[in-house]
C-alpha cells in the first residue's frame, strides 16, 4: 500500500479545548483518510472561530506503527488497535493539558440544539457509551468520555470518534467509528452545562425515571470519576454547582436506555439552575494541602496513634486542629471534606468537630462546642472522644504539640 509523503496527511483539530496536530503521513494513504474521517468533528471545530479554546498550543502527534521506523509518538502493533490507542494518547495528553484550570469529568455529554448539556456520569462500564450511541441519535454529540467544564458553566467538546466494545475480553480493543458514521447528532462549538445526571441501570425497572438524589451523596457519586479535581481552589465547590446545574441533584434509574429519549429530553428542557444549599468552606492559603507534581495528593505524614484523651503529666491538655485539606462543603448538618483525591463524609459530632478545629482546641473545648451545636447528651465526653480520635485516624485532624508548662 502506498504510503503517504510527509506532509500530505497533517490534520489540525481542537478537542477537550486543546489545539492538536495529528501527521498522519506514516500512515498508508487508506488508513490516513480513515483516521482524518474518525476525527473530522474535531477538525471543523478547529475551524470554527466561535469555539470554546482553552490551550492553542498545538500539541503535534506523529501516528504509525510499532517499529515502522518513521520516529512515530503514538503506536500500535496494527492498524486495527491504532485508533483507539490514539483516542486514548489526546485524551490522557487533554487531562494532563488542562489540570488545575477546569473540572474534568469521566463522563458524556449530549446537547440539545441550542447547546444546552446533559452531562451523564457512571463509572466505567456504567453505560455512558451505549447511551450516547442511543440517545445521541436525537441530541448533538459533546463526548461519549471525557467532558471539560469551566468555572462558568461552559464545555470544551470532545468529540472524538465514540469507543465501542468489541470483546468485553478485551478491555483496550474497542472499534471508533467517527461520529457521523454513528449516526450522532452535530456538535456545538461551545455547549454549556444544563443538568447532570448519573446513571442507574436496573435490568428490574419497569419504567424508566428520573429520582432525586442528596447532594453529597451525589458528589460521592460523581467523584471518582473526576480527575484532578483538588488541583482546583474550589474544586468540590465547583462539582457541587455543576451537579446542580439542572436543579436538585438526580439519576437516571432504567433498564434500558432506548426508553429514555424523552425523559432525557424533557428533563433538559426544563432544566433550571438553583442557587447554592451548601456553604463552601475552602482552606485558608496556609491549610491548603500541597499538590505534588504527579497530581496526586502527597503521603501522609506517618505518625503514632494516642488516645484523644491520653496526655503526660508534663504538659498541657492536648489540642487538636484540622489538617491540611483541598476543599469541603457543608450542607444539611455534613460536612464533605476533600483532602487530595480522598473525600470524607462527616456528620454528626464528627461535622461539628471539624468545623470547630479550626484552630488549635482541646478536646473539653470541643465537647463543648458538639454540646452547643447538638445539645446535652450524658455520654458526650466519650462520644467526642470517638470523634476526634475517628478524625485522626482519618488525617483530617493532627495533634497540635503542647509546649510544657
Amino acid at each position: 500500500m502506498a504510503v503517504q509523503e510527509a506532509g500530505d496527511e497533517v490534520v489540525d483539530l481542537v478537542t477537550m479545548g486543546c489545539a492538536w496536530t495529528l501527521d498522519l503521513s506514516a500512515l498508508p494513504a487508506a488508513a490516513a483518510a480513515e483516521m482524518r474521517a474518525r476525527w473530522g468533528r474535531c477538525a471543523a471545530l478547529a475551524a470554527d472561530p466561535t469555539t470554546l479554546l482553552l490551550d492553542d498550543e498545538p500539541h503535534v502527534l506523529r501516528v504509525g506503527l510499532a517499529g515502522d521506523g518513521t520516529g512515530a509518538t503514538v503506536v500500535a502493533g496494527d492498524l486495527e488497535r491504532l485508533p483507539y490507542v490514539l483516542s486514548r494518547e489526546i485524551t490522557r495528553l487533554g487531562l494532563t493539558r488542562l489540570r488545575g484550570r477546569v473540572t474534568l469529568l469521566h463522563a458524556a455529554a449530549l446537547a440539545d440544539a441550542d447547546g444546552r448539556a446533559v452531562v451523564l456520569v457512571a463509572p466505567s462500564g456504567g453505560g455512558k457509551s451505549t447511551a450516547t450511541s442511543v440517545l445521541g441519535h436525537r441530541l448533538g454529540y459533546v463526548t461519549d468520555e471525557s467532558v471539560v467544564l469551566r468555572g462558568d458553566g461552559r464545555i470544551a467538546p470532545h468529540p472524538k470518534p465514540p469507543s465501542l466494545i468489541i470483546d468485553p475480553a478485551e478491555r483496550w480493543h474497542k472499534a471508533e467509528p467517527s461520529p457521523d458514521e454513528s449516526g450522532l447528532g452535530p456538535t456545538p462549538p461551545a455547549p454549556r452545562i444544563a443538568a447532570l445526571l448519573t446513571l442507574a441501570r436496573d435490568p428490574a425497572v419497569t419504567t424508566s425515571r428520573i429520582e432525586p438524589v442528596g447532594l453529597v451523596d451525589q458528589l460521592l457519586a460523581v467523584l471518582p470519576e473526576t480527575s484532578s479535581t483538588w488541583w482546583l481552589d474550589d474544586g468540590l465547590d465547583r462539582l457541587a454547582r455543576a451537579v446542580t446545574a439542572g436543579g436538585a441533584p438526580a439519576r437516571l434509574v432504567y433498564a434500558e436506555v432506548d426508553t429514555c429519549h424523552e425523559l432525557v429530553a424533557e428533563h433538559l428542557a426544563q432544566a433550571a439552575r438553583v442557587e447554592p444549599t451548601w456553604e463552601h468552606l475552602p482552606p485558608r492559603p496556609q491549610e491548603r494541602l500541597p499538590r505534588d507534581e504527579e497530581g496526586s495528593a502527597p503521603e501522609p505524614t506517618p505518625r503514632t496513634a494516642h488516645s484523644p484523651g491520653e496526655m503526660r503529666t508534663d504538659q498541657a491538655p492536648p489540642r487538636v486542629v484540622r489538617a491540611p485539606w483541598s476543599d469541603a462543603i457543608a450542607c444539611d448538618g455534613e460536612v464533605l471534606v476533600l483532602a487530595g483525591a480522598r473525600p470524607l463524609r462527616l456528620a454528626g459530632p464528627g461535622a461539628v468537630v471539624w468545623r470547630a478545629a479550626g484552630e488549635p482546641v482541646t478536646v473539653a473545648e470541643l465537647t463543648a462546642a458538639v454540646v452547643a451545636e447538638l445539645g446535652e447528651h450524658p455520654e458526650a465526653n466519650r462520644i467526642v472522644g470517638v470523634s476526634v480520635a475517628d478524625l485522626l485516624d482519618h488525617e483530617v485532624l493532627r495533634r497540635v504539640v503542647s509546649p510544657a508548662p
